[in-house]
């Protein structure tokens, strides 16, 4: 008997050991608080024509970045075609003045070349009318000895002296002509030529100058046409050109317009989401509201993703609060009478990076808010 009564309590041991075994999971499942009604969303902002005129250059598509330059530019038809005539003009002014300072760059080097090479002539000359110079002093102190010795006549004393000085002023007019043409360098190495040295690149300077002064003028027509209007361009502030820029962090979400469209001043040309800022917005009951507070941490795991998200509630509302969904990009569908919102702030490297993706707005999410567990929901009242 008594052995029947063991084998009994072994096996309710056994039992109730096996229905213990999921209790640690069950325990923590308690402390966590999980909604299963999310969706990623971002602020999305509205960009509106500044300026009447024909909208054209789009160099953007629903979700792409802005890559820092315009995305689209606005042209007045009145005042566009003159501005874009005086804009090839500019164009070819400038493009001439790049081959024109080629070209000056290319005569700079040739003249710096030829005189480089001069002066290695005239520096190796030198050398040898240095050493005739003193032989023909040698020369001359020699006969002058000897003519006191009467050795030799005053002929030949002449013609020594005669030797000499010529001697001497080749040596003289060398290193005058060194000197003429070091200074040449010298201004050539600062840009600037010398009358005398090559007619070709004086005529590329002065074709230079005159583009220049040409650019000068054509950039001074194209600020007067962007700036010419009359009395009706005025009460209507249009200008002749106008470009959109995006913040870098900006994601293209749609796009109004398109190449030769006319706008007036006022309409919708796009709309962005900022990818900096992006959230989680949580459909939450009104009696679990009171358990949530900002700044509350809060893990969020996408469906299709096995990682969790960390973010932070940044803004609580119950259901009867008056939410602007116009100002979201995405929004959650399916929500009953007595679900207020909540706002949760996340920071995700890989969803900003996915801009092709609009950085996964709209999609589906559930959160889990830590410290809040079942004995908080259904007893928080008597709790606290």
């Amino acid at each position: 008997m008594k052995a029947i009564l063991c084998r009994r309590s072994t096996t309710w041991i056994v039992l109730l050991l096996i229905a213990l075994l999921p209790l640690p999971s069950i325990v923590s499942y308690m402390q966590r608080f999980v909604v299963r009604n999310g969706v990623v969303t971002a602020y999305r902002y509205d960009v509106r024509a500044p300026i009447d005129g024909v909208v054209d250059a789009i160099s953007i598509v629903p979700g792409m970045v802005s890559q820092g330059g315009p995305v689209l530019r606005i042209g007045n038809r009145r005042t566009s075609g003159q501005y874009e005539t005086l804009e090839k003009e500019l164009l070819a002014l400038e493009e001439s003045l790049v081959v024109s300072r080629r070209k000056l760059d290319g005569y700079m080097d040739r003249l710096i070349r030829d005189i480089d090479q001069s002066l290695a002539i005239l520096s190796a000359r030198i050398k040898g009318e240095k050493a005739a110079l003193k032989e023909a002093k040698h020369r001359r102190d020699r006969i002058a000895k000897l003519v006191k010795a009467s050795v030799a006549t005053s002929e030949d004393e002449d013609k020594a002296e005669s030797e000499f000085l010529k001697a001497d002023a080749k040596v003289k007019s060398t290193k005058l002509e060194i000197g003429q043409l070091k200074h040449r360098r010298g201004m050539l190495s600062q840009g600037m030529l010398p009358n005398d040295l090559s007619d070709g690149a004086l005529q590329v300077q002065k074709r230079i100058n005159d583009l220049e002064q040409n650019i000068l003028a054509c950039k001074r027509r194209m600020s007067e046409t962007e700036n010419a209007g009359g009395a009706d361009d005025v009460l209507n502030t249009r200008h002749t050109r106008a470009a959109v820029t995006l913040p870098e962090t900006a994601v293209v979400w749609e796009m109004d317009v398109q190449d030769g469209m006319e706008v007036t001043k006022g309409d919708r040309l796009l709309s962005y989401i900022d990818r900096s800022r992006l959230m989680v917005e949580v459909a939450v009951d009104d009696a679990t509201l009171e358990l949530i507070v900002p700044g509350q941490p809060v893990k969020i795991r996408l469906y299709g993703r096995t990682d969790f998200i960390e973010g932070k509630v940044s803004r609580v509302m119950g259901s009867g609060g008056i939410w602007h969904s116009n100002l979201f990009a995405a929004g959650i569908k399916d929500r009953s009478a007595r679900d207020g919102r909540v706002l949760v702030l996340i920071d995700d490297p890989l969803l900003y990076k996915r801009v092709e993706k609009f950085c996964g707005v709209g999609r589906t999410a559930y959160a889990e808010f830590e410290g809040i567990g079942l004995m908080e929901q259904y007893f928080g009242v008597f709790l606290r």
